[in-house]
């Protein structure tokens, strides 16, 4: 009886050792989960710096960030849905320090939830947060969800630059893409970029969008992050990036192959059986054969 205690002793110990050497390998100490009352949050520690990420697990799978120094707090991205919003209000206040400032890329919407802190994005995507494509999606999505989806887009208070930036006090690197911005943090080795899902269909708005996407993933390879933050889907890793990379040049090739849209869809569903996101896989198909459409 002793000697089966001692050994589920020694199997829990060294679980623990291979995590925590899985952990260090990865480039951060730790990573713990905490389940909220509707979504969930990975704590991932870097040492002097925290990453919170939120999986909201609402209608979207949409996701937030938040940067944790030993003196305040520094927010990525706004949850969409009131409920969420509430939620993570409510994590944010409970970890005892001031939320200081927020970057506002992708995912603008939910109003001034985080009070006085400071907004940020850069010139581009607030164009496109007041005027342009962003603010026209959150019209779309606002009809599509109804109440509950919340719709209000903050002002911004300061003006991001493309490259190194200095945002509460932690280093950022801001990369232009296209009506948002990525967000790299040297410091912990992590990107944060609107879509990747190893396991989900890409939007992909035809040949020269491709290429794009394309180089900014090779460009992440280049960088070797540890981690890679999107907004509908869990943290990932550089081995996702190659599984991503994968999947984009077999759907050109699959394109190449097929003769209209459905054809195409059929294909890319055949090829990928299990992949989430099928109505990305639409958009992409309407994008592939736009002369169809004429």
């Amino acid at each position: 009886m002793m000697k089966g205690k001692l050994i589920i002793k020694l199997a829990a110990v060294l679980a623990m050792t291979l995590f925590a050497g899985s952990a260090l390998a990865a480039g951060f100490n730790s990573m713990q989960e905490k389940k909220l009352g509707q979504g969930t949050v990975q704590v991932y520690d870097f040492g002097a710096l925290k990453l919170h990420a939120y999986q909201t697990d609402d209608p979207m799978h949409d996701a937030s960030f938040l940067l944790e120094t030993t003196k305040n707090l520094v927010a990525m991205e706004s949850p969409s849905f009131d409920a969420d919003i509430a939620e993570w209000k409510s994590y944010v206040g409970s970890l005892g320090k001031p939320l200081t400032d927020i970057l506002l890329s992708y995912h603008p919407t939910g109003g001034k939830w985080y009070g006085d802190a400071k907004s940020h994005a850069t010139a581009k995507a607030k164009q496109a947060m007041t005027a342009g494509a962003t603010k026209e999606l959150i019209a779309n999505l606002s009809q599509t969800f109804g109440a509950g989806f919340n719709t209000q887009i903050p002002a911004i208070d300061s003006l991001l630059k493309a490259g190194a930036n200095t945002v509460g006090g932690i280093d950022v690197k801001i990369i232009e893409a296209g009506d948002g911005y990525d967000i790299a943090l040297p410091a912990i080795k992590v990107i944060y970029t609107h879509m990747l899902g190893a396991d989900t269909h890409s939007i992909l708005a035809g040949q020269e969008h491709i290429k794009a996407v394309l180089a900014s993933l090779e460009s992440m390879k280049a960088n070797s992050y540890v981690l890679i933050l999107s907004s509908h889907h869990t943290p990932e890793t550089l081995a996702d990036v190659d599984t991503k990379i994968a999947y984009i040049k077999a759907v050109q090739t699959l394109a190449a192959q097929s003769s209209d849209r459905d054809d195409f869809v059929a294909r890319v569903k055949k090829a990928f059986p299990d992949y989430a996101g099928l109505n990305y896989l639409d958009m992409t198909a309407g994008f592939m054969f736009a002369k169809e459409a004429n």
